[in-house]
């Protein structure tokens, strides 16, 4: 099986080189050629290389990059089935399976939750969308980076992914204000974790990020908070038209947007902590 492999980001760069563990032939494509490409993946710099793939998997910023990607490989004669490990608005995902499956072509929206960590451990948890043939297609692409779970149609997997990291956020700006409150009472963060983490407020943020991320000082967790407020934006969007939204999804999605703005496009995610604290970047 060939498989092409579009975007390689931090994550696809890790994520990539486990689906040589069967055979398969992979070769990876990005605007930018990596510094160091993965032993065993080849590279190409032109999409077109990739139209005789029998899969082709997309980890891009956006649907409509996505769409863009997908459009000049079937324009170009690809006849792959799509995987579309990227964050996107589920109704992109909705309208390109439904543009797909009236050329006999198949898309799996399959975005994953653990970050570089785990993408480079294989232990991600990827949440799918699509139909239930597409979905067992995919599942031994899918099952070598991670654990799949199908969650219904085209466009479930990226919904999911939305509402995954919008109470990801709400967990993450909690605990952040919180850490920040029991130091100005003189409570020492390892205690604060330990209490906590022991605790019914216990969370990913205080269990994984505070102490390796937030507490060293490296705010290096590989996940932007670019991109966090994007899919924060997406699951506002879900929320409101389901009639679910209000005062708590419009704080956190306010917050994220100021702290981006105070950040900067390049911070991570975890840099909100600077954000909540005022530790901001010298202007």
């Amino acid at each position: 099986m060939k498989i092409g492999f579009v975007g390689l980001g931090q994550m696809g760069l890790v994520m990539a080189p486990h689906l040589l563990r069967d055979g398969w032939q992979v070769t990876g494509h990005d605007l930018i050629e990596p510094a160091e490409i993965p032993a065993g993946i080849a590279f190409t710099a032109s999409l077109d290389d990739l139209v005789g793939s029998d899969v082709i998997i997309t980890m891009l910023p956006d649907g409509g990059v996505v769409t863009s990607v997908v459009d000049q490989l079937i324009t170009t004669g690809c006849r792959a089935r799509f995987i579309d490990m990227s964050s996107a608005h589920p109704d992109d995902s909705l309208a390109l399976a439904h543009r797909l499956s009236h050329l006999g072509l198949d898309l799996v929206d399959a975005p994953v939750s653990g970050g570089v960590a785990r993408a480079r451990t294989a232990e991600l948890t990827i949440m799918a969308g699509g139909s239930e043939a597409a979905f067992a297609t995919a599942l031994p692409v899918l099952s070598c980076m991670g654990h799949a779970v199908h969650l219904g149609p085209a466009g479930c997997g990226h919904a999911m992914k939305a509402l995954n990291n919008y109470v990801s956020a709400a967990g993450l700006i909690a605990s952040f204000q919180a850490l920040a409150s029991a130091s100005e009472r003189g409570i020492a963060p390892a205690r604060f974790l330990e209490v906590i983490n022991g605790s019914t407020g216990r969370n990913n943020t205080t269990q994984v990020k505070i102490d390796k991320f937030v507490l060293s000082g490296s705010y290096d967790s590989g996940f932007a908070l670019a991109l966090m407020e994007k899919d924060v934006s997406i699951a506002a969007s879900l929320l409101a038209d389901a009639g679910h939204d209000g005062e708590v999804s419009a704080a956190v999605l306010a917050q994220l947007r100021a702290g981006l703005a105070a950040l900067g496009d390049g911070a991570d995610h975890t840099e909100m902590y600077r954000a909540v604290t005022g530790d901001l970047p010298e202007t």
